[in-house]
């Protein structure tokens, strides 16, 4: 019979068996090794979850030498530096992972209308060195054209 098909009108449902409401329970309340057979079967996986996730975790942590993105506060004080010191707007940072410090590379804008030939030099190199939580010594210099130190190097 289908769902659209008419029902005879003289024909009854059949009787409901009270015992049939309470078969279901009955036969999850007869087999307690359900609970452990499902905890059987998710904890492995859950642990080997949680075992790839932290390897993810481990191997991208940044190591010397490698690229970071930096906190906002050593970002700023590395901007505000170049701005200050040498009176250059920073327009691109890669920033470095140092052993005890930070080192990054900062394209500056550079400015033609003045004579100075510093001014003409579009690259400068910062090493940030921590002094407490949010504050940072820094240190820069510009890179004459063609020059392309390596990451983390000392000037």
């Amino acid at each position: 019979m289908g769902l659209l098909d008419q029902v005879e009108s003289g024909s009854e449902p059949p009787p409901i068996d009270p015992n049939d409401k309470s078969r279901l329970f009955q036969t999850v309340s007869r087999s307690p090794s359900s609970v452990r057979g499902y905890l059987k079967a998710f904890l492995p996986i859950a642990g080997i979850v949680l075992v790839a996730g932290l390897a993810i975790f481990y191997f991208t942590i940044p190591g010397i030498g490698d690229t970071f993105r930096p906190r906002t506060e050593l970002d700023l004080g590395v901007r505000y530096h170049l701005l200050e010191r040498h009176g250059r707007v920073a327009t691109d940072m890669t920033f470095y992972k140092c052993d005890g410090f930070s080192w990054a590379l900062a394209d500056v804008e550079k400015r033609p209308d003045i004579p100075n030939p510093v001014m003409q030099l579009g690259t400068y190199v910062v090493k940030a060195v921590p002094k407490g939580e949010t504050a940072w010594d820094f240190t820069s210099k510009p890179l004459q054209a063609g020059e392309k130190p390596a990451p983390c190097s000392a000037f």
